[in-house]
C-alpha cells in the first residue's frame, strides 16, 4: 500500500513539474510573443497561413481556398488590365486616324479656296472689255450674217447703226457684201456703198 501511494505521489509530482516548468512558461512565452507582434503590426495568423499552405496536410488546416481566390483575383485583374491596354491602343489608333482625316480635310479646303480664287480671277479677266474681245465679238456677228441668206441679211442690216452695219459689211468681204447689197433697196445699197468707199479711202490714206 505504501509503495502504491508513493508511486501515485511520484506521478503527481512529475505532472506538476511538467506543468509548471514547461507548459505554463511555454504558454506565457507564446502569449507574450503574440502581444508583441500584434503591437508591432505583424499578423502572425496570416504568416502561419502563408507558410502553412506550402506544407502537406497543413494547407488544409490553414485554409487552402484563400490562395486560390487570390490567384483568381490576380488573374482577373491581369485580364482587365490587358483589355484596358487593348482599348487604349484602339483609342490612340482612332485618334491618329481622325487627325489624319482632319489634315486631309484642311488640305482639301485650301485647294478649294485656291481654285475659287483662280476661277474668280479668270472670270474677271474674261469679263474685262479688251479690244481683242471686241474684235472677236464683231467677227462672230459678221460670221453669223455671212451664214444667212443675202435676202435676210439685207433686211436686218439697215436696222442697225451705220457704224455697226459698216463693220459687218467690211468683215464679210466684197463678194458676200455685194450679194447682200443686191437684195437691198437702191437707196440703202447706195448708202452703204458710199460708206464702204469712204472707209476704204480713209484706210488707204
Amino acid at each position: 500500500m505504501k509503495e502504491q501511494e508513493m508511486e501515485k505521489e511520484e506521478k503527481v509530482s512529475k505532472l506538476q513539474w511538467f506543468l509548471f516548468v514547461i507548459i505554463i512558461p511555454l504558454l506565457f512565452t507564446i502569449t507574450l510573443a503574440l502581444i508583441i507582434t500584434t503591437i508591432a503590426g505583424v499578423n502572425v495568423f496570416d504568416i502561419a497561413k502563408k507558410y502553412g499552405a506550402d506544407l502537406p496536410g497543413i494547407s488544409q488546416l490553414v485554409g487552402s481556398k484563400q490562395p486560390s481566390s487570390e490567384q483568381a483575383l490576380k488573374e482577373n485583374m491581369l485580364e482587365q488590365q490587358a483589355t484596358l491596354e487593348e482599348k487604349t491602343a484602339q483609342v490612340k489608333k482612332l485618334e491618329t486616324e481622325v487627325k489624319n482625316k482632319q489634315s486631309e480635310i484642311e488640305a482639301l479646303k485650301k485647294e478649294i479656296e485656291r481654285l475659287n480664287a483662280q476661277l474668280e480671277s479668270q472670270q474677271q479677266t474674261d469679263t474685262s472689255p479688251t479690244t481683242e474681245a471686241k474684235k472677236l465679238t464683231v467677227q462672230d456677228v459678221a460670221q453669223m450674217y455671212g451664214e444667212m441668206s443675202p435676202k435676210n441679211a439685207a433686211a436686218i442690216i439697215p436696222k442697225m447703226s451705220d457704224q455697226e452695219a459698216l463693220n459687218i459689211l467690211a468683215i464679210l468681204g466684197s463678194e458676200k457684201a455685194a450679194a447682200i447689197l443686191e437684195k437691198m433697196s437702191p437707196e440703202e445699197a447706195a448708202k452703204y456703198t458710199a460708206l464702204l468707199t469712204k472707209a476704204a479711202q480713209a484706210a488707204n490714206n
